[in-house]
């Protein structure tokens, strides 16, 4: 049983295609989902600190319960939690992996955006 982990948005469209993805590209069996409006914003900017705290916690859980070894951060079109242009999300998911990887050394951590035809793209 493998596991890993996204750090995804709320929105119920980016959830299937991000999930089949993180499969194919991981080999994992289970994808831990740890949701929130506009999560790279908050990752970035580390703020409020109670939702960053949520966050981490709920990512020492996947990775200490779960053994997940990988980590996928999401930005996506049509973000109403985060609605900025895609450039200024795409800064946001490099700014959330640096500081996710300074947390959490041994994980594997990559970006994605999800396009306005819901198609997932590495960055």
């Amino acid at each position: 049983m493998k596991f890993c982990t996204v750090i995804n948005c709320m929105d119920g469209r980016v959830q299937l295609p991000v999930i089949t993805y993180l499969q194919k590209r991981f080999n994992a069996e289970y994808v831990d989902s740890i949701t929130e409006p506009g999560p790279v914003r908050i990752l970035a900017d580390q703020q409020p600190q109670h939702l960053v705290e949520s966050i981490l916690i709920r990512l020492n859980i996947s990775v200490d319960k779960h053994g997940s070894g990988q980590l996928a951060v999401v930005g996506h079109h049509g973000c109403a939690g985060n609605p900025v242009e895609k450039e200024i999300q795409v800064q946001q998911v490099k700014d959330s992996i640096r500081f996710l990887q300074r947390q959490f050394e041994t994980l594997e951590i990559i970006g994605l955006w999800v396009n306005e035809h819901w198609q997932v793209e590495e960055l």
